[in-house]
């Protein structure tokens, strides 16, 4: 473990610490030779003694740096406790979009996150746009595996469970994800990040792969070659966000930017495809592929440009109609149409992908 590890640990550690000493500073029955009992003040003045105690703490054990952060979640959790918070009432390295004023929850145990399931706030959307879209796709996936396709090799039922598999993973992280984002751990709300990101990832690279699959359906050499080509790019979406810096703010753009990139990695194969085999009957074959991209493409463009909250500060908090709302169905969007595709790539898996 190197030093900024170490350090970083030492420091969460002090952090807790303080905390709890200042917790049980303030519940112990007698406080500098005093009777003192919670029962007598009201909660605000004892989240105001809860605050200062944790501050003061931090001040003895040399962690200033760190003592405005612990106090903003201290105070956080105390509203959070009770109500809704608006964004000035977040920590501040919670405070992701400036654009949504209102509407955030903060709790400090998993079960207040999934009893906030069933409430409204602005992360309702987000989450109920996936997890909605993983009940429907998991009917959409038995379905696939029904239908009976007499001549498909073992290699198409495995890209038909890759893809319906991917597009799972990444509806049901989202929706974990957006649904612990209020957890007052840093550790789970990274925890479960990493996991939307990689769900991410995985759509992505199988949306791809399964166009390659049926398009080089009689060139082996260069469906594994792309497919491999595919999968090391994806592997980048996959191993990054395991790193902290990942999930900031500050490296948003770096964010959208990897996965546009890993979206726009799949030119490669798609001009190897029109130079090959045409380009009146790669667009047949492709048209699925094309307007599920577009759908991920307008999806993440909304998100980018915080359409439409940034020109209405405050005025879409409420369910969370937000950008990241609207992209995510766009995400659905997308999944049908490839799904839709997949049969479509099936069917013409012999005409065009054996065209020589």
């Amino acid at each position: 473990m190197d030093d900024e590890e170490t350090s970083y640990h030492s420091r969460r550690y002090s952090q807790s610490h303080a905390v709890s000493s200042a917790t049980e500073t303030l519940t112990t029955p007698y406080h500098r030779g005093r009777s003192f009992s919670t029962s007598s003040i009201d909660p605000s003045t004892l989240a105001v003694q809860l605050i200062s105690s944790v501050n003061n703490k931090l001040k003895e054990e040399n962690e200033i740096p760190d003592d405005v952060e612990i106090c903003e979640v201290t105070r956080a959790l105390l509203l959070g406790a009770q109500r809704l918070l608006l964004i000035e009432e977040l920590p501040k390295d919670r405070r992701e979009n400036q654009y949504v004023l209102s509407g955030y929850r903060f709790y400090k145990s998993a079960n207040d996150c999934l009893k906030s399931l069933f409430k409204l706030h602005n992360e309702t959307m987000n989450i109920w746009s996936h997890l909605l879209g993983f009940v429907f796709f998991s009917f959409l996936s038995v379905n696939v595996f029904q239908r009976k396709f007499p001549e498909a090799s073992t290699h198409d039922l495995l890209i038909f469970t890759a893809f319906c598999f991917a597009s799972l993973l990444c509806l049901l992280c989202s929706s974990i994800y957006h649904t612990f984002i209020c957890h007052a751990a840093h550790h789970v709300k990274s925890f479960t990040a990493t996991l939307d990101y990689i769900g991410i990832t995985f759509l992505i690279t199988a949306s791809i792969c399964i166009i390659v699959h049926f398009g080089f359906y009689c060139d082996p050499a260069s469906r594994n070659r792309y497919m491999i080509f595919s999968c090391l790019i994806g592997s980048i979406g996959v191993i990054l966000p395991f790193f902290r810096f990942f999930d900031t703010k500050r490296y948003r753009p770096l964010r959208i930017g990897l996965f546009v990139a890993m979206a726009f990695s799949s030119i490669v194969p798609l001009l190897h495809m029109i130079t090959a085999k045409g380009w009146t009957e790669s667009f047949e074959f492709l048209k699925p592929a094309l307007l599920g991209s577009l759908m991920y493409l307008c999806g993440v463009t909304i998100y980018a440009k915080r359409f439409p909250e940034k020109f209405f500060p405050g005025k879409f908090d409420l369910m969370g109609m937000t950008s990241h709302a609207i992209w995510h169905i766009f995400v659905c969007l997308g999944i049908f149409f490839y799904y839709l595709g997949s049969f479509h790539f099936y069917s013409l898996r012999e005409s065009y992908g054996c065209m020589v």
